[in-house]
């Protein structure tokens, strides 16, 4: 057993847990590394969950907190609780098509994890409501993370200038920042692991983590710690761009429990990845958003092949597989936004927006949804489901 390991199952004992709360942690055997919770392996199944109404989006700030949608005033959540499914594409609700709700139609896809930021939205309250009852009748858990500085969220800097992990007035903002998550969600039942940034490592979060890596490393360092301290039941991982600057945690992040990555490598899954971040890293590893489509966006055939080839990636290596080090993944992303292009209120023709993919080929990023809103006028509860759902839910869907 690793010192960090030992003194995290010693802070569990000497701190009593909340009712409800679970001790999740990381284990190592010679078979690999398993995320245990409440001493059972767990295996992430995600999905990166948030639904956007067509016609808003952040860029203009019109966008509103997905959980505080309640168009009909009934006291429920409308895309939780009352979402459905558009089985003839007419963009109708008929007297066939009954309120399912998206927490539902996670569960039968066989989603056990979303991942979530804390600074995303203001209305805490509301989330938390949610996200009980998200584990609690539905059996799904959150990852739950905290910007940690990326858009300048928390940091106090401008936007021109972005995000200066050298600077003492910014970290401790970031630091007080990771405190008040803990403090807020760490007794609850939802709270699978700790999530720290999102590519806060690539130039355009609008950091200078890029530029000064190690002054960013040995700030991760502090909040890992911080929450270690606070909490001690759940895990923390960072949230890198690809594998950039990997062997800056080993050198400098002790007390982060797992390396999360957001990465596109195309149609096959990782690659090298999984062998890199065990020479490099040496920990576990999450892959906190993989998706997309190689054929711009708009085959579904090629998107459920993309997402296929990544969840086999995954899960060939697992413990007592491959590295051994894979403890999951999420899939992005749960339903289509329409904002990323610049018109919120319009779909955008394929290959106008996107991340350039292996190859030279690009994917339209308002295509990205396992589930579609459509041609939007049903929106924000209209979903139509793609192939790659009904490929997840022979994947995933539970026994």
């Amino acid at each position: 057993m690793s010192a960090r390991a030992f003194a995290a199952g010693l802070l569990f004992f000497l701190t009593a847990a909340p009712a409800g709360a679970s001790d999740v942690r990381v284990t190592r055997d010679d078979a690999g590394w398993t995320l245990r919770v409440d001493g059972e392996p767990y295996f992430v199944r995600g999905v990166d969950y948030r639904v956007t109404k067509i016609g808003q989006g952040p860029d203009d700030g019109t966008l509103e907190d997905w959980a505080t949608y309640d168009a009909d005033g009934d006291g429920k959540n409308d895309p939780a609780y009352q979402a459905w499914i558009d089985a003839d594409g007419d963009g109708r609700r008929g007297a066939d098509e009954a309120a399912v709700g998206d927490f539902e139609l996670m569960k039968r896809m066989g989603v056990n994890t979303i991942r979530w930021y804390v600074n995303d939205f203001k209305n805490q309250a509301a989330h938390k409501e949610l996200l009980r009852d998200l584990t609690a009748g539905y059996g799904i858990r959150v990852a739950v993370g905290n910007k940690f500085g990326a858009y300048t969220i928390d940091s106090g800097a401008s936007w021109e200038a972005g995000t200066d992990y050298r600077d003492p007035e910014q970290r401790r903002r970031l630091l007080d920042s990771v405190r008040r998550m803990a403090l807020e969600h760490k007794d609850e039942p939802y709270t699978l692991l700790w999530l720290l940034g999102n590519e806060n490592n690539l130039p355009f979060t609008n950091t200078n983590a890029a530029r000064f890596p190690e002054a960013y490393a040995t700030l991760v360092e502090e909040a890992a710690k911080l929450l270690h301290e606070l909490d001690g039941r759940h895990p923390v991982a960072v949230v890198n761009g690809d594998t950039k600057g990997i062997g800056l945690y080993r050198k400098y992040c002790p007390h982060v429990d797992i390396f999360g990555v957001n990465a596109y490598r195309g149609p096959k899954g990782f690659g090298g990845l999984w062998l890199e971040a065990k020479k490099q890293w040496g920990g576990p590893v999450l892959v906190t958003e993989y998706g997309g489509s190689y054929a711009n966006g708009l085959d579904e055939d090629a998107q459920a092949d993309y997402h296929k080839g990544c969840v086999s990636d995954i899960a060939a290596n697992a413990a007592g597989r491959g590295a051994g080090n894979a403890l999951g993944g999420f899939a992005f992303e749960w339903l289509d936004e329409w904002w990323k292009a610049g018109d919120p209120s319009s779909h955008a023709e394929k290959g106008t927006s996107g991340r350039q993919g292996t190859g030279g080929a690009s994917w339209t990023q308002e295509y990205c949804g396992l589930l579609s809103q459509g041609d939007g006028r049903s929106s924000p509860l209209g979903r139509r489901t793609r192939k790659v759902y009904g490929m997840y839910r022979e994947a995933w869907a539970r026994k």
